[in-house]
């Protein structure tokens, strides 16, 4: 699991880095899909399961803050050294 939240969060600060929202929409989207596949069916509500989907999706937004957060510094920078 701690692999997956690195890989979502590394996924959200690339997402807010470089594109906007409506790919966020669709990631969170493909997140709860295949958490929900991954966990099997019979399974899909039980607490843990729906808890660590919600815990996905959290670090998925709060990392596309950062990124976004991350790509206005950045590009900001960039304006004022030309």
């Amino acid at each position: 699991m701690l692999w997956g939240l690195a890989t979502v969060g590394v996924t959200g600060i690339l997402l807010g880095f470089r594109v906007r929202a409506p790919a966020l929409i669709v990631m969170t989207a493909v997140i709860v899909v295949v958490s929900a596949v991954a966990g099997g069916i019979g399974s899909l509500f039980d607490w843990n399961r729906l808890l660590s989907i919600l815990l996905f999706v959290v670090t998925l937004q709060c990392a596309y803050l950062l990124g976004v957060f991350l790509g206005v510094v950045w590009r900001r920078a960039m304006t004022h050294g030309q």
